[in-house]
């Protein structure tokens, strides 16, 4: 990860976290996701990398319906110390390991039937290059025939006039890295009255595919994560069945976020 965008976006979950905000936003997994992880391989998995694992709303989904030892990833602490309060007493608490810091910190023995990077985490990186590296070292820490599993934000979705801004940016000369490439964004939003600056990626699915690609990975399968935003999901079952109908029409670049499927090469 590029350190200036991994110091703001360790800054940013750090406050996002403790603020509370982000359980009030996205309290409950994605079901349709959940329902995407368990027919791509998380059933059959034996130990599961959740690389961004937040607070763990997927994490904790899976300790109920798999037997696999799951291994949860973040860079802010306070996610971490969430998700451990949330597993005291739980009797899954012994299949999971937490690791906070950097992808140098994962353990060197262990290897992954399937990686998860949920919700946007590779959007989070930083540049091309820096996306790409964070893959081929995930890569490397995969079994033989593991599985990458992964979401990321429609470019054709997603903030636009905040698109239009760095595009011009660009046009004029007035970008820095890594905003300087197309698709990379940054915006503000405020929670709770804490200002939280977050850098996005935006992705179409040929993009996505190439980068996969370039990193030893094969695109297996890609759909639409979602018609509307997931914020609005979690707070209406209803709403949920009537977008996983409408998301089985849509393109998958055409909808609010990517979900993908892909293996090693």
């Amino acid at each position: 990860m590029n350190h200036d965008i991994a110091r703001q976006m360790r800054e940013t979950y750090d406050k996002y976290y403790r603020s509370h905000g982000y359980r009030e936003r996205y309290p409950v997994p994605n079901a349709a996701t959940l329902d995407y992880l368990l027919r791509h391989g998380a059933r059959e998995a034996a130990h599961i990398l959740d690389f961004g694992c937040g607070d763990g709303r997927y994490a904790r989904a899976l300790l109920e319906r798999t037997r696999a030892r799951l291994t949860g990833f973040d860079i802010s602490a306070p996610s971490l110390q969430e998700l451990a309060r949330s597993l005291n007493g739980s009797p899954h608490r012994d299949r999971v390991t937490l690791v906070s810091g950097t992808i140098d910190d994962l353990p060197h023995d262990e290897q992954y039937d399937l990686v998860l990077m949920l919700f946007g985490v590779l959007s989070h990186l930083g540049d091309r290059r820096t996306r790409i590296d964070t893959l081929c070292r995930l890569r490397e820490r995969m079994r033989p025939g593991g599985r990458l599993i992964l979401s990321v934000p429609s470019i054709y979705r997603r903030r636009p006039l905040d698109l239009c801004r760095h595009a011009c940016a660009r046009w004029r000369g007035h970008a820095s890295p890594p905003l300087h490439e197309a698709g990379n964004i940054g915006f503000v939003r405020y929670v709770h009255g804490e200002r939280l600056s977050f850098f996005y990626h935006l992705y179409t699915a040929r993009r996505l595919a190439d980068e996969l690609r370039a990193a030893g990975f094969l695109l297996r399968d890609c759909e639409a994560e979602s018609v509307f935003p997931e914020w609005w999901l979690m707070r209406s079952a209803r709403l949920q069945t009537l977008d996983r109908t409408l998301a089985k029409s849509v393109t998958p670049s055409l909808g609010y976020g990517i979900r993908a499927c892909a293996e090693m090469a």
